[in-house]
């Protein structure tokens, strides 16, 4: 007689209690005073009132919450390798990146100096509440690979690749060979990998055409960088005349795409935003790099006239923090003071759900629907507002440093990793 043992396998019920503000829309949220998150092996499977989810479900560990839970930041555009010098400046973008960013990107060279390196920068924005997002890393395959490896929670990264118009140190080790990104790629979890020519004055016509060909035939990512100033504008004009607008440099090499995410898109034309709405890709919005480097105002009404999607990012190094609440502060002040009417549903939504969907993950993370990945931040209780606007709004409120510390808990998949 044959004799089977069935195992079943442990499920793992957690009941998280507290007040919960779930995103849906850029002007719609659901607020529960007195919420419960119910989760099961790291996925959400309810979310409502507390007493109402409490009655439907059995044998669980009850986790009380003093605050309010929210979800986890998304940052759809940052450097990964510029987190140590984050705001050190040298005035415009092009002598900024010259000055600081290329001399300690090729400091990545180094394996021992990139382990550190990472395990830091994913310590500090989990401490920050961010826990997806879209990360250049620097030319040398070894440094993402290592990226990858230590990666703390959902990232999708690219080696930048540059052959031209920067120092042989960085250009020396980029993959923007096609055989050579092709071999890479072929070995990379396509899944958490971006194709990411660094900007148009770092390839040639043909090579940029080839980075679309490859990203075309692999589904991939791509993100880059598109007019972010003004003397970069004047430089793309002069490597490349015969295109009518930067966009169009892109846009020839079949680079943009549902799922491109381009950085800043401040210095641009009527034809470069309809050009952006018909290919369907993403703007990364980064108002505190924006700042720090003396750029003009992202036209947010353009965004809004063509339907264009976006979300919010901090630009490390670019911006001066990796905090996401910094950048919504950010975000809101200088459109208001440009008379653009914003609210702070919007800047909750971008700094989340958005961000979710314009890296494809919204099926997965991004907001508390059942089904989803139990990723979520805990923020300081309450204080009397007559809405959870005017709470979210002075939770906005303070220094660099006080709200890189403001969140009170990081949660990847129900575990607390913060």
């Amino acid at each position: 007689m044959l004799h089977f043992k069935l195992e079943t396998a442990m499920v793992i019920k957690k009941l998280f209690r507290a007040s919960i503000l779930n995103p849906k829309g850029p002007g719609s949220s659901e607020f529960y005073e007195d919420g419960a998150l119910y989760v099961e092996n790291g996925l959400i499977k309810s979310i409502g009132k507390f007493d109402e989810i409490a009655q439907k479900t059995k044998y669980f560990q009850l986790i009380e919450l003093d605050g309010v839970v929210i979800p986890g930041f998304v940052d759809v555009h940052l450097h990964w390798v510029q987190h140590r010098v984050r705001g050190q400046y040298a005035g415009e973008l092009l002598s900024w990146l010259k000055s600081y960013i290329w001399p300690e990107e090729a400091r990545y060279i180094d394996t021992d100096f990139a382990i550190a390196a990472a395990e830091q920068f994913y310590t500090d924005l989990l401490r920050t509440g961010t826990v997806m997002g879209m990360s250049y890393s620097s030319p040398h395959a070894s440094a993402t690979d290592i990226a990858l490896q230590k990666m703390r929670g959902d990232w999708i990264i690219g080696n930048v690749l540059m052959a031209i118009n920067a120092p042989d140190y960085l250009t020396d080790y980029s993959l923007h060979d096609p055989v050579l990104l092709k071999d890479f790629m072929a070995r990379t979890d396509r899944i958490h990998y971006a194709v990411t020519p660094r900007f148009a004055p770092n390839l040639s016509a043909a090579a940029l055409g080839m980075m679309g060909q490859i990203a075309a035939a692999s589904d991939a990512f791509i993100q880059t960088h598109l007019a972010e100033s003004r003397a970069e504008l004047a430089w793309v004009k002069e490597l490349f005349p015969d295109a009518a607008h930067y966009t169009e440099v892109y846009d020839r090499a079949g680079l943009l795409t549902k799922k491109t995410i381009l950085g800043h898109c401040i210095e641009m034309c009527d034809a470069e935003w309809q050009c952006l709405a018909e290919r369907g890709s993403w703007v990364a919005h980064c108002p505190t790099s924006n700042e720090a480097l003396g750029n003009r105002r992202m036209p947010l009404e353009k965004l809004r006239e063509y339907d264009i999607p976006f979300a919010l990012a901090t630009d490390i190094g670019g911006g001066p923090s990796h905090s996401l609440l910094h950048v919504m502060q950010r975000f809101l002040s200088v459109h208001r003071a440009a008379g653009i009417p914003i609210n702070v549903q919007e800047a909750l939504y971008r700094g989340t759900l958005a961000g979710a969907e314009a890296m494809g993950r919204d099926s997965v993370a991004g907001n508390f629907i059942p089904g989803k990945r139990a990723d979520f931040i805990l923020m300081p209780t309450m204080d009397s507002h007559d809405s959870w606007e005017g709470w979210f709004e002075s939770s906005l409120a303070g220094s660099i440093s006080e709200l890189e510390t403001r969140p009170q808990g990081t949660w990847l998949s129900g575990e607390k990793v913060a």
